[in-house]
Formats: C-alpha cells, sequence, structure tokens
C-alpha cells in the first residue's frame, strides 16, 4: 500500500519535477484523489493508502489531466479504469470464487508480462464515452468468432480519441516504486 506522498515522489522522480514544484505535485493529486473515483484501499493514522494498481490509475489520471480538463471527462476516465468491466477480463481469486479483473488491475498485469498497450477515451456523437484498451484477446479464436458475429452490425465511430501510453507511464511507476521498495 502506498500514500499518497509515496506516490507523489515517485511521480516527481519519473518526471524531473524541480524540488520547488513537489509541493504543488502533491496537492495536485491530492486533489485528483478527492475529486474523482479513486477510493483509498485503507488507511494508516490520518493517511489514506492505495493500492499499487490505484497508484498507477492515479499516475494516468494525473497524466490526463493535463490535457483533458473537464471534470466529468476525468472521472469517467478513472471509473472506467478501476470498474470491473461487463466484457470479457481476466479474473482474480477473492474470497468464496472469482472476480473479473478492473482494466488497471489486468494493465498492471500484462505490463509485468511486457506487453505494450493504451488505455483510449473515446468520444461519440452525444457527448458520450466510450473507454477501451487496445491488447490484444487473450484468446484469439473465441475473439475471432465474435468478430465474425458482428461483422454486419457498424459500430458507431469515436468523433475523437484521447489516448494515454498505459503500458510506459504503468512501467515507469512499477520500476521506481517496486526499486524503491
Amino acid at each position: 500500500m502506498h500514500t499518497i506522498k509515496e506516490a507523489a515522489a515517485s511521480f516527481g522522480r519519473i518526471d524531473s519535477v524541480p524540488d520547488v514544484e513537489k509541493a504543488a505535485l502533491d496537492k495536485a493529486l491530492r486533489n485528483l484523489t478527492q475529486r474523482h473515483y479513486l477510493s483509498p484501499a485503507d488507511r494508516q493514522g490520518r493517511a489514506d493508502l492505495y493500492s499499487l494498481p490505484s497508484v498507477c490509475a492515479l499516475r494516468l489520471l494525473h497524466v490526463a489531466s493535463g490535457l483533458l480538463s473537464d471534470r466529468w471527462v476525468l472521472d469517467a476516465l478513472a471509473r472506467a479504469m478501476q470498474n470491473q468491466p461487463t466484457g470479457p477480463a481476466r479474473r482474480v481469486v477473492v474470497e468464496g470464487g472469482e472476480r473479473p479483473m478492473t482494466p488497471i488491475e489486468e494493465a498492471v498485469g500484462r505490463v509485468r508480462e511486457g506487453e505494450t498497450f493504451d488505455f483510449n477515451l473515446r468520444l461519440f456523437r452525444g457527448s458520450r464515452l466510450g473507454f477501451a484498451a487496445d491488447w490484444p484477446d487473450d484468446d484469439p479464436a473465441s475473439a475471432a468468432v465474435a468478430d465474425r458475429v458482428f461483422a454486419d452490425a457498424a459500430p458507431e465511430e469515436p468523433v475523437a480519441t484521447f489516448s494515454l501510453h498505459a503500458s510506459r507511464l504503468i512501467r515507469e511507476i512499477l520500476d521506481d516504486m517496486e526499486a524503491d521498495g
């Protein structure tokens, strides 16, 4: 588990943030966790504690906030990364069975396996947002069947796409935080 202070220190090292700007970075991360769907997993004294996947989601959200200024868009991105998907997903064992991994949990695993991918936030007509990771399907045969079934359905094309180089950003966090202990 990690504190916002630890996340800010890591982000600062990765981005070579000057010492005079580190307090502002810490404050920016705290603001993101208070305004968007980034719930702490635990608490130690007065400090909220976040899982490594949540720290990775915070990193992606912080990077996205440099270009995306609408609060509802950032919140949609935060929720999409951390909510259980409705479609196919890898699973994790929990007490009493299994549950689908959230996209950010799956992303951390895929980065550890050496995969490269982006997270894409797509804007459709009517201000509807869609989220997708462009990693390969774990079961290509099933994906091919699904593609054939839906081949005649013309999917709606987005009018804009915002891409985060998620695997690269997550790799940086993993390398920094895991080297730090």
